[in-house]
């Protein structure tokens, strides 16, 4: 049988990665409709017919810097080869961005960074024999370590992150301002997060209480048995040790625990309003499953395909070192790319 050795420069493959692929946490519904206004030097190319039909774009946008306006533009699939190239060059755009955020947000900040308070509190706080520390060990193997030569070798300064993945030296100021503006612990449960993106509608009579939005995204769909799973095994094993809601609240060490990971893990965002309570065994519940989530089935979806779909660079590039054959091009350069856009 054929094989189509350039299947991961195709349309098709490229729209199937991002929903399934390394980084399938970025998806959002956007529900406005698409503004003709906004197509700027390429608005004379789309018709009002194909506005209105559902297609495929991308928007690039370059802001204000070194001197420079503001620069943006869409683009869409054509067969006119111009056009076809500058496709075929923004998608690798496209996705030496999303690498970026997908390492730095998706993956150290979601599920490596934030974890860090958890362990330190569990460790600090909970006896080795406490159930809950017993409980949650396991999850925590090996990540204070990987972290540590993670800040040695990888996001450290001029590291191998900032030298080759597109937010260069402000990566961990991309992941800081990431952390400020967009993670809250009550999203990091997997139910929250996909309704929260716009991925799944509450609907008590589908499976798991959902109803997506994409039917065929696999990231919901496995990530959903999996929380089941896990719910159902964290709630046999809490109802145990914690047979009702008093035995969980004068419980001093856990209490103390969940205090240490908001107050001082998570101490900048403290007194935010969306910190679960600790008083019932359901609280305990919902605590323990988010923690063991993110350090489980989310830091499967976004760690484990690292060497299938990126070991091959051109399918995921973490850079583009050149900007945009149509980004204030010189006439030379157009020239080249013209004449030559392979190269």
């Amino acid at each position: 049988m054929a094989t189509d050795k350039f299947f991961w420069f195709r349309d098709e493959e490229f729209a199937r990665q991002t929903l399934a692929g390394l980084n399938p946490h970025s998806i959002r519904l956007v529900t406005s409709k698409l503004d003709p206004s906004i197509y700027g030097p390429v608005e004379s190319a789309i018709s009002d017919e194909m506005i209105n039909q559902e297609i495929g774009a991308i928007e690039l946008t370059r802001p204000p810097m070194d001197g420079k306006p503001q620069w943006k533009q869409v683009y869409v699939p054509s067969w006119d080869s111009t056009a076809c190239w500058l496709w075929r060059f923004v998608k690798t755009h496209v996705l030496a961005h999303d690498a970026g955020y997908h390492q730095l947000v998706s993956h150290w900040l979601r599920t490596h960074c934030v974890t860090e308070p958890y362990i330190i509190a569990t460790n600090r706080q909970l006896s080795v024999m406490q159930p809950i520390y017993r409980l949650l060990h396991p999850h925590f193997r090996y990540t204070m370590e990987i972290n540590a030569l993670a800040r040695e070798s990888l996001i450290n300064a001029d590291g191998i992150i900032e030298n080759s993945f597109s937010p260069g030296k402000y990566s961990l100021e991309l992941c800081a301002v990431a952390y400020d503006l967009e993670w809250r612990f009550d999203h990091q449960a997997l139910p929250e997060d996909l309704i929260n993106r716009g991925m799944a509608e509450e609907d008590p009579n589908a499976p798991h209480g959902l109803r997506l939005t994409i039917n065929d995204y696999p990231f919901a769909n496995d990530g959903l048995l999996i929380w089941d799973a896990l719910k159902q095994w964290v709630s046999a094993y809490v109802t145990h040790y914690y047979p009702n809601s008093s035995v969980v609240e004068s419980d001093k060490e856990l209490q103390e625990w969940w205090e240490e990971i908001r107050t001082v893990g998570h101490g900048d965002k403290k007194d935010e309003p969306w910190w679960l309570t600790l008083r019932t065994q359901q609280d305990l519940i919902d605590i323990i499953t988010t923690i063991i989530w993110v350090a489980s089935g989310h830091h499967a979806a976004v760690n484990f395909g690292q060497y299938a779909y990126a070991g091959y660079f051109p399918n995921k590039p973490t850079i583009a070192r050149t900007k945009m054959p149509s980004e204030d091009p010189s006439d030379q350069e157009w020239k080249l790319f013209v004449e030559n856009p392979e190269a």
